[in-house]
């Protein structure tokens, strides 16, 4: 069973859809990507699923629950995550500050909760007394991930966690993406890094034009030439979704 799954996802700004019949899923542990050129509603789709963009029609489950007419911030409390690109840390308060703001939502001991996280980012450990405008940018997308980590998430969605960052960062946060997975949150990746995407994940999905276009493992994605299906090639094959029945939630 999958933790979260999204179905039938219509969305975007306004009355204007961007997105039409997205559907994606991940279950637990699992890091599951989504990729495509730019425009493909890649963000717009994780922005419609929290519920800060339009969405105009589809379902959200969580653990199996209907939660699609849930604002956003009743998402965080019920276990669902969200990490943007940008505006991702206050930036005039401190990494320890940010922290508590994400405990909001957290059930037991913040500060027990606090130390967990720290745990899981030593870096953020040393530097809690500074300021996070004050920090790299892969050290902003670390708080990004451990305040949303703060109310214990079911799922999280990360929308180009590793944008502008140097290779060394790009690894770190990649790093730090798998080690939230193994210790049981389920993880929804937008990356602009194809190769680095499909390296990463348990699942790809690829969206062209707003919509699913295919899905599949690493090892079937690897055969695809992504590089013209967003040019707007046709592949031969019409999906990669040959072996989904090996998927862990299935």
């Amino acid at each position: 069973m999958a933790v979260l799954e999204v179905r039938g996802l219509v969305g975007g700004y306004g009355k204007t859809p961007v997105v039409h019949d997205v559907h994606f899923q991940a279950g637990l542990s699992q890091v599951v990507t989504i990729v495509g050129p730019n425009g493909a509603g890649k963000s717009t789709s994780l922005k419609a699923t929290f519920g800060i963009a339009a969405r105009h029609a589809g379902t959200v489950l969580l653990d199996g629950e209907d939660v699609s007419d849930l604002p956003s911030h009743l998402l965080a409390r019920e276990g669902l995550g969200y990490v943007p690109q940008v505006d991702n840390v206050f930036p005039s308060m401190s990494v320890e500050e940010n922290l508590q703001l994400g405990s909001l939502f957290q059930r037991g001991s913040s500060a027990k909760r606090r130390d967990e996280v720290f745990g899981l980012f030593p870096d953020l450990a040393r530097a809690r007394q500074r300021r996070a405008g004050q920090l790299s940018g892969g050290q902003r997308n670390m708080l990004g991930m451990a305040r949303a980590l703060m109310s214990d998430p079911k799922a999280m969605l990360l929308d180009e966690p590793t944008a502008g960052l140097s290779p060394a960062n790009v690894e770190v946060v990649w790093s730090q993406i798998r080690r939230i997975a193994e210790l049981g949150t389920s993880v929804v990746v937008v990356e602009q890094n194809v190769a680095r995407a499909v390296e990463q994940a348990d699942w790809v999905y690829v969206l062209v034009a707003g919509r699913n276009y295919l899905d599949g493992s690493p090892v079937t994605l690897a055969s695809v030439d992504l590089g013209s299906v967003f040019l707007g090639a046709t592949h031969p094959a019409a999906t990669a979704t040959t072996d989904k029945g090996d998927r862990s939630e299935d």
